[in-house]
């Protein structure tokens, strides 16, 4: 864990109430003071990585200092993840009350506190920090174990930024053939959390939505997870990181991959399907080189550009910190 603490962390992510509409403000506040203290807390932590380490590395002996601004961020924190339930509770519910955008943003948010706790998605999170790893047995010396498993094969990384600050999460199909459930998803929601605390950290918590990146050069159906395991991470991402998402592209997608997406399509809801783009050819990649610079780029981007699948994912892991992107000092 970092020595960051709650008071020093004077901003949050994409969608800080300051920049959103008055109703939108308004319900966000209705349903906060719905919300336990407990909720409130496992809400800011949910809502930034910044939050999550500075909460937890608040020594007793600093309990007392600068309480009225450590509730201040906690409260910002948690009102901007409730804000992304209502927000997309408002583009869903178009015809319905106010209230019933209330209604289901609130209780959403709460299968999401509940889901965290149940997926132990903290300790995912931690799993390899170095005091952490320090721990033998127990539960973060189990799902560092599985973590490193399901990577071994170097199929996911985080590695580089958009112009904009975004990290980008990239996925290599063509290197995944061995699949089971629990850390098929796990092993999704730490990169994803990953990518949004790089993302957190490069922007000062301007941006709070990231880029995927899917390269199918070279997949096969052997590289094709169950389409009930993919039906679960979709719903899982839908139900629990609701405005995360800035763009998926999907890369060079062969024909045989048609046959996976015309199963796939049915279980993304409307508002992801907006924000995925196939990309094929030196002409629609020009749009990539738009996003990024060459130094920041992988191959399909630009020539020489940065091979995720030439990463030590060990480093990356064990010694790359959580907030940062491979290869980044």
């Amino acid at each position: 864990m970092g020595a960051t603490t709650i008071a020093e962390d004077p901003n949050i992510q994409d969608g800080a109430l300051d920049r959103t509409p008055d109703t939108t403000s308004t319900h966000v506040n209705k349903i906060f003071h719905q919300l336990s203290h407990d909720e409130k807390e496992k809400a800011a932590r949910a809502s930034s990585y910044r939050y999550l380490v500075a909460s937890s590395s608040i020594s007793p002996a600093n309990q007392d200092l600068d309480q009225q601004q450590q509730q201040q961020q906690r409260d910002q924190h948690a009102k901007a993840m409730i804000e992304r339930y209502v927000i997309v509770q408002q583009k869903l519910l178009k015809s319905n009350s106010p209230v019933a955008w209330e209604e289901a943003a609130c209780a959403n948010l709460r299968k999401t506190l509940e889901y965290r706790e149940k997926k132990q998605v903290d300790a995912i999170l931690q799993c390899f920090d170095k005091d952490k790893q320090l721990e033998e047995d127990g539960v973060h010396a189990t799902i560092r174990q599985r973590i490193e498993d399901r990577f071994s094969n170097k199929s996911t990384v985080v590695r580089g930024y958009t112009m904009d600050g975004r990290a980008m999460y990239q996925y290599f199909p063509r290197n995944d053939h061995k699949f089971e459930l629990e850390y098929f998803t796990k092993g999704y929601i730490y990169m994803l959390e990953r990518a949004l605390a790089c993302t957190e950290r490069q922007t000062n918590g301007e941006k709070g939505k990231v880029l995927i990146f899917y390269d199918f050069n070279g997949y096969r159906m052997k590289n094709s997870p169950p389409p009930l395991f993919i039906k679960e991470l979709m719903s899982d991402f839908r139900d629990h990181w609701p405005e995360r998402l800035h763009h998926v592209f999907i890369v060079d997608s062969p024909f045989i991959f048609r046959a996976l997406w015309a199963i796939v399509k049915h279980f993304i809801d409307p508002i992801t399907k907006d924000f995925i783009q196939f990309i094929t050819g030196e002409e629609q990649k020009k749009i990539l080189r738009e996003m990024v610079s060459e130094d920041q780029a992988a191959p399909y981007m630009f020539d020489g550009g940065k091979d995720g699948e030439e990463t030590d994912i060990n480093a990356f892991l064990y010694e790359t910190p959580f907030d940062h992107v491979y290869g980044e000092n």
